[in-house]
Formats: C-alpha cells, structure tokens, sequence
C-alpha cells in the first residue's frame, strides 16, 4: 500500500487508525457491522479532527466537514516517514491484489477476476468440507447397506427400489445448531457470491457438500418470490393469510430449474473425472426438457429430449429447440417417453435427468427451506403441491424434514398434493386407504406437465404424505379453468398446474379442513406465460366442454367518442 498509514473500507466496516509522531505505519483489515474511526495527533494533543463511519446501526460520535479533515500533505509534514500521495495513486495502489508482503488477501473481487476465480482464491488452502452424501435404497422401515457414492452413474437399488440421497447429518449437527444454519442461509439471499447466490446453492451443505464450486452449473436459480395472495384469499375463500410460492419465477419459467442446476452440476464434475457420458437425456412434458436444455448450454454438455408429439404448449416446445438439444417428437404420452428414454440410457452413456434420479429432488427441496427463510423461519400450516410424476412432494417434505431435524424449525407443516382428475392415480389411492395403487392411463388435460398415470416417485410420495398426515385432491379441467380465471381476476397470471392446487385449496377450505386463518402456501410450478393458448380460449368462450363463466372478452367499439360512452355507461354502471 501507499504512504504511511492505509484503510481498507467496505459496508458496515470499521477500524480504528492513529497517525502519530513515532507511531509504525498501520495497515487495518475489513471486518463486518464495526466503526471507522480516524484522529489525527500533533504533539501527543489530539487534532480537531474526529470522525466516525458506520452502517451498522450505532450511533457515530462526531460528524465533521470533509475540508475539517487533515490532508494527505498535512500528514506527511506532522509525522515522520510518511510522504503526500495523489488519489490516483490511492486509487491504481487499492485494486492490485495482495500477497504474502503486503497482508492478507481482500475478500472482494479484483478489477480482473470474475466471481468463479474469487470463489477459488478464497477458498485456497482450505479444508476439505466434513459433510457428504450418497445414494442408499429408498426402502423406509428396512434396514439396508446398500450404498453408493453419487460419482457413480446409478438409478435403483440391486432390487429395483428407488435411490434416495442420504446426507450424513450427524455431521451436519456438529457443524452447529438450528440458530447456525439460520444465520448462515439467511446471510447468503441476495448476494452474487460463487455459488451462494443461487437459492439452491445458498444451501450447498445440505444439497451436494462434496461438489467443487468449479463444477456447478447455475443460473442463480431460486430464491422466488413468496407473496401474499390477499383479493384473491379474502373474496373467493375468505381466508387471511393464503400465500403463493411462485417457483415459476425463474429461469426457464419452472421449478425444474432448481432440481436441474444439481444434476447437471454433477454430470459437469463426471465428464470432469473422465466419466464417458455423451450427454443428458430425458422424458417432458415440457419444462423438464426446457430446464435440461438450458443448464447443458450453460455448461456445453449435449442434451437430448424425448417429447410426446401434440401434448405440450408451443411455449413450452421451443425452449428446448431454442437451447440447442437434440428434440425428439414421438407418437406417444409421456410413460410412453419415460420407457423409451430408460432404455436408450441403460444403452448408451446419455446420463438419465428425469426425477426417477434423485438428484434433482436435492434442488427442488431447497423451495421448501427458501419458504420457511421467507417467513422468518415461522411454519406454515399448510403447504399445496401440485403432483405428476410425485417427485416435488418428496422433495418438499425432505426440505422441512432436514430443517426439524436440524433445529431450524420445531415442526412440519400438512402437506396436501394435488392432481388433475384426467391423471389421478395417487388420489384412487388414497381415496382406497392407500390399500392399492394402480396406473392409469392419464387423459388430456390443461394441466400438461402433470398427465402422468405412472409417476415413478409413488413410494417416495405415499411415504412423504403418511409422514405429515397429508392429503391428496383432484380438480376436474373445468374446475382449473375456472380457478384460474378467478385467480388472474386478482393480479395473478396462472398455470394450469397452479390451478389444480388452488381448486385443492377451495375444496378443503369449503370443507372446513383448512381453517380462514390457517397460514397456506400454494405452490405454484409454473408461469402462466407458457400457457397463454387455453387462456385465449377460456376467455373467448372456444374451449370444447368448458363453460367460460368468468369470460372477460374484449369488446369491439366503433371508433368514436359516442360509441366508446354508451360502453364505459353500461361497464361502469354510469348515470347520464
């Protein structure tokens, strides 16, 4: 550094610097919510100038005039060894980074360095992370050992069963208690910090530990927005505190993304260790493949997609064409497509995305943590999924599971999963006492990315239902159209799939389940953008079988003030 005596300054940072006759040169380092304060000495007699900075909230002891402050010439000629310096050479000296001679190194980024290369600096010379995770049955109630570490490319268990990834938590408590983790999450929401900025990979610990910061691929996904839902609570449900997490909020305008930057994180460490993986494959009913096609060209790994022809929104096609995959378009419905792709990975070495890899239910967890942040670590009574393949409401359940069980939260919320009545077979299921579950074969509905009839996370959903005494509610296509409407009336843009959960919510508050002051979140899984079509054609009355009662039409005027009068006089209910 330049001159006699140099401070370093950032927000909310404080350090304390006399300048003095005989006093060495002074070097201070940063340190987060302290004061600033700088005197100046003449003579052991204490100079007139005194100042205090601070943004941590305590109160400064002086304030002064910029020109009451002594200047660099001042200082050089009241002590001894120090010499004048311009603010350009302050400024050029400041962004050189530090080394062994001149202190430690700054914790911020350097004019030349993007946030990957700082991430890696300040994490030279540290320790290997204690926190790991690997695969295990999913077989809850049987003991097994059966493991496997998540470097291999593996999907079920010797049997056949579903893999789980098992975090090892008596390393996670030691690590701290429920007040630790709060304060560590909650110290990384909204930074551009490598990787922590990302919803998901704010908590990395408890998602992929082992994984090198180089190796993830990430968007910044997450942290969506929670909001509160108040017209639409108040006059359709007389409810006061019904919120909605719109996990659409997001990069390729679904929750996809979040399970997708952790899988292909991982496929991006595999091709790292030699791992002869040509690229990634899965079956979509739409915004799978568009997260899949997106975290690939990010991270320029091939991506493959298998699509059944007709059956997903025009919106939700081009995403993944845009992005570069490898597009087939089959003859079939979605179970159709999830064989197929399951028998070309088990030929080839196209790395399997689809949720039957557990994987990316360790992103899609992280929705549930990020509720729990939003509202101050408080829980919600009730939580609303909508449910296909069943994978999220695992993964919600798994994300409040970790947070009780860590001491972040003394108890779990109710979750409910909704379903289209056009693809039901979890709610024949649980209608029967989960005594049987059977496949069917799932019919068109609006709700598109949930017309699955054998969701392959069954077990892991029955089991996460049973854990928090859950619910399962169907929505008939008119009653999601007509939900959704209602619901865009009230400043909101629907999906259909977020329309299956609402007329879930409708049902169980006009049953008395869900009581007026409960605290509900709905999760919503999609934009409404990717669904304009059936909108358009709920509101012009041009949907076979569907009653448009809450059409809202535009009205054709002729183009003259009269005729525009006569209109508002009428809508408006004017007098005159």
């Amino acid at each position: 550094m330049v001159g006699a005596a140099a401070v370093a300054v950032s927000s909310g940072v404080g350090v304390n610097l006399g300048v003095a006759k005989g006093i060495k040169t002074s070097r201070i380092a940063e340190c987060e919510g302290l004061h600033l304060q700088v005197s100046l000495r003449k003579d052991s007699s204490v100079a007139a100038a005194r100042m205090v900075v601070s943004s941590s909230g305590r109160r400064g002891v002086g304030v002064v005039r910029a020109d009451a402050l002594p200047s660099s010439q001042e200082v050089a000629d009241n002590v001894a060894g120090a010499t004048a310096v311009s603010l350009e050479e302050v400024a050029t000296d400041s962004a050189k980074p530090n080394s062994s001679s001149n202190g430690p190194m700054s914790p911020k980024k350097g004019r030349n360095e993007n946030i990957k290369e700082e991430a890696r600096r300040q994490c030279a010379g540290s320790s290997p992370t204690t926190f790991s995770a690997k695969y295990v049955p999913f077989t809850p109630g049987m003991e097994s050992d059966e493991s496997y570490s998540l470097d291999e490319v593996i999907y079920r268990s010797k049997t056949g069963a579903l893999l789980d990834v098992q975090h090892d938590m008596e390393a996670l408590k030691k690590a701290g208690d429920g007040a630790y983790w709060r304060k560590l999450f909650d110290s990384r929401v909204g930074k551009t910090t490598w990787p922590y900025g990302s919803g998901v990979w704010s908590k990395k610990e408890w998602v992929l530990p082992e994984i090198d910061d180089d190796d993830i691929v990430s968007v910044f996904e997450g942290n969506s927005n929670l909001f509160w839902a108040e017209r639409f609570g108040k006059e359709e449900l007389e409810m006061t505190d019904l919120w909605v997490k719109h996990c659409g909020i997001s990069h390729t305008g679904s929750f996809k993304d979040l399970g997708m930057t952790v899988l292909v994180s991982q496929v991006n460490r595999l091709r790292r260790l030699g791992k002869p993986l040509l690229g990634v494959g899965c079956a979509s009913t739409g915004d799978t493949s568009a997260a899949l096609s997106a975290y690939c060209a990010a991270a320029g790994i091939p991506a493959i997609v298998f699509l059944p022809a007709n059956k997903i929104s025009i919106a939700q096609l081009v995403q993944p064409i845009a992005n570069g995959a490898l597009v087939l378009s089959m003859d079939t419905d979605f179970d159709g497509c999830m064989r197929l792709i399951r028998e070309v990975t088990s030929e080839l070495p196209i790395y399997l995305a689809n949720s039957l890899n557990s994987l990316r239910l360790e992103g899609q967890k992280t929705a549930a943590i990020e509720i729990l942040q939003q509202f101050d670590w408080e829980v919600p009574d009730w939580v609303i999924v909508p449910g296909g393949n069943l994978g999220n409401i695992y993964a919600f359940y798994k994300g409040f599971y970790m947070c009780k069980e860590l001491g972040l939260v003394d108890r779990m919320p109710r979750l409910v999963c909704a379903q289209a009545h056009n693809a039901n077979p979890l709610y024949r299921a649980y209608k029967d006492g989960w005594e049987n579950f059977k496949a069917v074969k799932a019919l068109p509905t609006f709700a598109s990315a949930i017309q699955i009839g054998d969701p392959v996370s069954i077990d892991r959903a029955i089991y996460a239902l049973n854990q928090c005494d859950g619910i399962v509610e169907e929505a008939t296509e008119q009653e999601i159209m007509d939900v959704c409407a209602q619901a865009d009336k009230s400043g909101m843009f629907t999906c259909p799939h977020t329309g299956v959960a609402l007329v879930a919510l409708q049902k169980l508050r006009a049953s008395g389940v869900i009581g007026p002051h409960d605290r509900t979140v709905v999760v919503s899984t999609a934009h409404g953008l990717k669904f304009t079509q059936s909108k358009v054609e709920y509101h012009s009355s041009e949907l076979p079988d569907i009653t448009s009662q809450f059409a809202n039409p535009p009205i054709s005027v002729a183009d003259d003030f009269g005729s525009i009068m006569d209109v508002l006089r009428q809508k408006l209910s004017l007098k005159g």
